[in-house]
């Protein structure tokens, strides 16, 4: 199964409850920034981070973007969101699927 099919799967679940704060998808932006910079850009990131949009809208437009942007992408994500809500990634519904 892709990453990108497997965020698909996954995006409800992030996206619901408040599940992830602000701190934690600032984080994982930054991580995919930083580490990463061909995953985002700067002004990509700048975009992701803006909180003048609500949190619900930055993370579906982030998991949009990472899954048209391909499989790779969207493996990042996962990684920076184990590293930075490890209770989070192994509660995921793909992860009880696999």
């Amino acid at each position: 199964q892709s990453y990108c099919h497997r965020l698909q799967h996954d995006m409800y679940f992030l996206t619901s409850n408040s599940r992830l704060n602000e701190q934690v998808v600032d984080k994982i932006i930054l991580q995919l920034n930083r580490v990463y910079p061909q995953i985002l850009t700067n002004a990509e990131a700048e975009k992701f981070r803006n909180p003048k949009a609500s949190l619900h809208t930055r993370l579906s437009d982030l998991i949009k973007h990472l899954q048209k942007k391909g499989d790779r992408h969207c493996q990042e994500f996962y990684r920076a969101l184990q590293i930075n809500a490890e209770q989070l990634y192994n509660d995921l519904p793909s992860r009880k699927i696999l």
